[in-house]
């Protein structure tokens, strides 16, 4: 069982709005994101999201598509204070799948590659690679969640990856967007552009 994670609770600021409901093609990033989960049910069981409190937008896209909508009241803390909000949720036996926000693009198909590999290997912790370079999003077993409750707010997912390097399974593919963080308009653009010539 896999359950995903997707953080909404960060303030935007260099996107100047949040970054959720801009669109990137016909949909807005958060829309892409619930697609592709859905696209996976077989191998995604649940899906949470992490937002504040005010974004009744996401709220209901979330709920309408039977996703599970929690407030971080303190988005300041940064993205693994809203890990840890759902991971309260989690059942004990479901590995975690961290999916940032800022990561839109990523194919069904790579999704798909990455719960199967994560099914091959569930002791692993299952990460895309391009270019010899990790990606999103990530794959935990259930038996590291105890750990992130243990890190420093201001370390992340990725000092789970530093403690347990070789539990690493690197997921070759030529998937652009895991590497891809569209958080600025410059950004923004440059991404745009990219699916205009696709």
């Amino acid at each position: 069982m896999i359950s995903s994670i997707c953080l909404l609770a960060g303030f935007s600021t260099r996107m100047g709005q949040r970054k959720q409901h801009v669109k990137l093609g016909e949909l807005t990033f958060l829309e892409k994101i619930i697609h592709n989960l859905e696209a996976n049910s077989d191998g995604i069981a649940q899906m949470f999201f992490v937002g504040q409190a005010d974004d009744q937008k996401s709220k209901e896209l979330i709920e309408k598509h039977s996703g599970i909508w929690l407030v971080n009241d303190e988005p300041e803390r940064g993205p693994l204070s809203s890990i840890k909000i759902a991971l309260e949720k989690i059942k004990n036996d479901s590995a975690i799948m961290l999916w940032p926000v800022d990561h839109p693009m990523i194919s069904v198909e790579t999704v798909s590659l990455l719960c199967r590999n994560f099914a091959e290997n569930p002791d692993m912790i299952v990460v895309p690679s391009i270019d010899n370079r990790r990606g999103h999003p990530s794959i935990f077993p259930a038996d590291l969640k105890t750990e992130f409750f243990a890190i420093p707010e201001n370390e992340g997912a990725r000092k789970i990856l530093q403690l347990h390097p070789d539990r690493i399974k690197h997921v070759i593919t030529d998937d652009i967007w895991v590497r891809k963080n569209i958080n600025t308009p410059e950004i923004l653009a440059e991404a745009r552009k990219i699916i205009e010539r696709i």
